[in-house]
């Protein structure tokens, strides 16, 4: 497994927990953390493959932004 590190726009907890919810449903087979309280709102995915087109679909598809790091 590796991990991916993505710096997000996302502002509020809620947020987060939606974007968070979302991609555990789609990409059911991650570790999904959402560091919510660091200044760049990291989400990190542990994965075993290439999931990063997916989750600039879920960040797009809710009006966020998202950039691997």
């Amino acid at each position: 497994m590796h991990i991916e590190a993505y710096k997000t726009n996302v502002k509020t907890k809620k947020d987060a927990s939606l974007l968070v919810a979302l991609l555990q449903f789609i990409i059911s087979d991650c570790i999904i953390k959402f560091d919510s309280e660091s200044r760049e709102k990291i989400l990190r995915i542990e994965t075993n493959r290439d999931i990063k087109e997916m989750v600039y679909g879920v960040f797009n598809k809710q009006g966020f932004h998202c950039q691997i790091i």
